[in-house]
């Protein structure tokens, strides 16, 4: 294994020479013959950042304090990409592959190449238009962030700062069934007749955490969910119905609470779930 771990190394290396990107592999997570890991390209472009900054300095007779600008001195790249290795079939194959082209927006063999290009030019274009501020950070990653009995909660957490009050960043989530590969829709957890009581559950529970005034758009269901051992994970992302202060809500509701809205097929599964975890309470005999 870790022999062709190091070739598959060799490989992607050689392939990006010259481009200034570094490459890191992580394992993140190990399911039977499944390894699902990172492979990072992260790429630092200080030559155009500090060209500019030498510009306005020089403008500025200021060359030896720090000047900032867009509240940004750097630009910085980092994208964690998902692969997998193991006797995954073509269902999983073509669901990751949907999930990454989904995030990423590139085909996987051109990923690298394309995001470093299209960095480097907008870094170009900043100190060619002799702008003040636009150096940017930009960070985009998938990776495996919860398991329950055969799913997998898939993350992808993005986050961009070129300036401004505050950086941008969002979360979504894709949950995976490794038993036949398939991405899990909501209807494939929760039944579409019960969606009216589940919303009034989930309002209820946002309130009493957040408060009524923290809502700044109607509140909706947040079909943006994570599945763990603990129960239904829904995410809002800033701005989605709360003030950016509030950061990312999450209402978390148990098992025990999401069984009057589950279909038939996941009920089971939680039903047997829940049952595993229930204490042996029966004394053995004397």
């Amino acid at each position: 294994m870790k022999k062709i771990h190091l070739i598959f190394i060799l490989l992607i290396c050689s392939s990006l020479q010259g481009q200034n990107v570094k490459i890191i592999l992580k394992d993140t997570f190990k399911y039977r013959d499944f390894v699902f890991y990172n492979k990072v390209y992260t790429y630092e472009n200080s030559e155009f950042a500090d060209k500019r900054k030498i510009v306005i300095l020089k403008n500025l007779n200021k060359e030896n304090e720090d000047f900032y600008w867009g509240d940004t001195m750097r630009s910085h790249l980092e994208i964690a990409d998902l692969c997998v290795s193991g006797p995954f079939d073509f269902v999983l194959k073509t669901t990751l592959d949907r999930i990454r082209e989904s995030v990423y927006q590139t085909p996987d063999d051109k990923k690298a190449t394309t995001f470093n290009q299209d960095f480097k030019q907008y870094c170009k274009e900043i100190v060619d238009s002799s702008a003040y501020y636009g150096f940017q950070e930009f960070e985009q990653s998938l990776k495996v962030t919860s398991v329950f009995n055969n799913f997998i909660t898939i993350g992808n957490n993005s986050y961009e700062f070129s300036g401004g009050a505050h950086p941008n960043h969002y979360h979504n989530h894709f949950v995976v069934d490794l038993l036949d590969g398939k991405l899990i829709q909501f209807g494939d957890v929760f039944q579409s007749k019960t969606k009216n009581q589940l919303k009034s559950l989930l309002k209820s529970k946002f309130i009493s955490v957040y408060g009524k005034e923290s809502l700044i758009e109607q509140f909706e269901i947040a079909e943006n969910f994570s599945i763990d051992k603990d129960g239904i994970h829904f995410l809002y992302n800033p701005y989605e119905i709360t003030p950016y202060a509030l950061g990312d809500p999450e209402i978390t509701i148990s098992f025990a609470q999401a069984l009057p809205f589950l279909t038939s097929n996941f009920k089971k599964i939680v039903l047997t779930h829940l049952k595993s975890r229930k204490p042996n309470t029966k004394r053995k005999k004397q």
